[in-house]
């Protein structure tokens, strides 16, 4: 059995695959997420950047003047959790390990192009960016939550009882006794 693993073992490095980094998807759909946002952090320097692939022509490349260059033929521009292949997203990590998928910075004058054709898109009545999503209670007026009795004497309980609350939460808590204990006069008597 020992000998039978082994030539196993053999074979998988052989085929340039370790048993434990296989391609599935999953791995692949993170190292490829993984060195997308890293080169985007790197380009423009701020640490708490996104990716955004739906309104990537406004969001990336108007704002931050930077641009994703080398996308491999063949694969659509989108996320990488939703390419749905294994073949395409592989294709994508590799293009991304070799450099020939890198982000660049767009001179002042690039930026000012893109802008433009945006705009003369939008004045032909494309839509460039995915409109956000309306809110469920959208259009509906907001309800206060009424008190279960609104008399001022109740109101003025109220607030007086939550400065008490409050102020016994933030009064500091030291020693109940007395930290020296002075000497009685029948103490001083013994002494005689």
């Amino acid at each position: 059995m020992a000998d039978f693993l082994r030539q196993y073992e053999q074979w998988a490095c052989t085929q340039n695959q370790n048993l434990n980094e296989w391609d599935s998807l999953e791995t692949v759909w993170k190292q490829v997420r993984k060195m997308i946002v890293c080169g985007l952090v790197a380009v423009t320097g701020k640490k708490d950047i996104v990716m955004n692939y739906n309104n990537y022509n406004t969001a990336i490349i108007e704002t931050y003047g930077v641009r994703l260059v080398g996308w491999p033929h063949g694969v659509n521009f989108i996320s990488p959790s939703n390419i749905g292949t294994v073949g395409d997203i592989r294709k994508l990590r590799d293009a991304l390990k070799a450099r020939t998928c890198y982000w660049t910075v767009l001179s002042p004058a690039e930026v000012k192009a893109h802008t433009a054709g945006l705009k003369t898109r939008r004045s032909a009545g494309e839509v460039i960016c995915k409109p956000r999503k309306k809110r469920s209670d959208a259009g509906v007026p907001w309800k206060r939550k009424a008190a279960a009795t609104t008399g001022p004497s109740q109101k003025k309980n109220e607030r007086s009882s939550k400065r008490a609350k409050r102020n016994t939460a933030q009064l500091p808590q030291g020693p109940k006794s007395a930290e020296f204990v002075e000497l009685s006069d029948e103490e001083d008597g013994d002494d005689k």
